[in-house]
């Protein structure tokens, strides 16, 4: 195999993509997918690879490329988002692509994740210029909204399966076997208005959610005793708080919104009940005390087997490529990964260039010698994964 060729492809890409405004307009200000899912299908097809563009919504689109296998091998499907975070706390040009004295390649997206998607089609080219043909079928999925609501990946798994998955998020390359869930919770907290003179004639809400915040983080407390080898213990954090309308005004409503980091044992519907055992609780202390809780989203997490042939063959395509031992670690965000296994089950691990403390960051950069190091890792993850058919 030409390796050569697919880290000088991996590290034009990573510019290339970069460059693409393709922030996520769920806040109504991004540029969306459509420009750079149209030139990874370019690129893809210029691999010798079939692509095709998988609408999801409006203009937003998937790109889609396959390499055949030829038969009698495991199909592998690397996944990677195109989105990005906006850009507004960028202190460089965030599509300026810039590459500093140390190697690192700065820009919104850098990291998280255009690193290790110019990885993964860096491979895609070595593999196709290398004129190997490979048992299994191999599948790259650039999915859309990752950053959001996972619009993307959720679209793909109603067409799409594979024998294992591996989710280019930004792991300093390690390999992710574990990464938490998360839920979003409200709490609409009812007082009653009264003119600011006469407040015992009212029921302050305020007053009244901040006894809710004081008890959360009570039960916050009891998270220490719940614990995940690689993930540690579940997290909560007050995420929004609206109450009140004018200064002479008791307020009548005050409205909380948290976030619950689950592991992945923990039951569906944890955090929202967990919530409305408190708003249980200090109803029955306080007769005025009055609130509803609302679940707004909720996504699982990650916990997959490190005997699992696909962390094997990454772990060995690691050690010929780094010839040290993998570090197997759990992240604590959210990841895609999470769908692929509990909607299809698939067994998903992550692996990517770039530091997560970097993603979303005002100064976001991947080491390019990190990219270039993926690309080989990925390369012989197929190979190894998918099988070489023998000429």
């Amino acid at each position: 195999m030409k390796a050569g060729s697919g880290m000088r492809e991996s590290v034009s890409m990573l510019k290339e993509l970069v460059k693409i405004n393709s922030v996520n307009p769920f806040d109504g200000r991004g540029s969306g997918e459509a420009e750079i899912s149209e030139f990874i299908r370019g690129r893809l097809r210029s691999y010798g690879a079939q692509a095709r563009l998988q609408k999801v919504k409006g203009s937003r689109t998937n790109v889609i490329g396959i390499v055949k296998g030829s038969g009698g091998g495991k199909s592998l499907m690397l996944n990677g988002h195109m989105d990005t975070v906006g850009v507004t706390a960028e202190t460089k040009n965030p599509f300026g692509a810039t590459v500093d004295d140390k190697g690192q390649l700065h820009g919104r997206g850098a990291c998280d994740m255009k690193g290790s998607i110019a990885s993964m089609m860096g491979a895609i080219k070595t593999i196709a210029d290398s004129g190997s043909e490979l048992k299994g079928d191999l599948i790259f999925t650039g999915v859309i909204d990752e950053e959001y609501l996972s619009a993307g990946t959720n679209v793909v798994i109603k067409e799409y399966t594979s024998d294992a998955a591996i989710v280019g998020e930004p792991t300093s390359l390690g390999i992710a076997i574990a990464h938490k869930g998360y839920a979003w919770v409200g709490v609409d907290v009812h007082g009653r208005a009264s003119h600011g003179s006469v407040p015992e004639k009212g029921i302050d809400a305020i007053a009244k959610a901040s006894k809710l915040i004081g008890r959360l983080s009570e039960l916050q407390k009891s998270y220490k005793s719940v614990s995940h080898p690689l993930l540690g213990n579940p997290k909560m954090h007050m995420s929004t708080i609206i109450g009140g309308t004018e200064w002479a005004v008791v307020p009548e409503t005050c409205s909380l919104h948290l976030e619950r980091r689950t592991l992945p044992a923990e039951p569906k519907n944890v955090a929202v009940k967990e919530v409305k055992k408190v708003v249980a609780e200090l109803s029955a202390e306080d007769p005025e005390f009055n609130a509803s809780v609302t679940s707004f989203f909720e996504q699982p997490g990650l916990d997959v087997s490190r005997k699992e042939p696909v962390v094997r063959a990454l772990s060995s395509a690691y050690r010929s490529v780094m010839r040290h031992q993998p570090a197997i670690v759990g992240v604590p965000y959210w990841t895609d990964a999470a769908l692929l296994v509990s909607e299809k089950g698939i067994p998903t691990c992550l692996f990517g260039p770039g530091d997560i403390r970097l993603a979303h960051s005002a100064d976001e950069y991947v080491p390019i010698r990190e990219v270039e190091k993926a690309t080989l890792v990925f390369e012989r993850t197929i190979q190894g994964f998918c099988g070489v058919k023998a000429r």
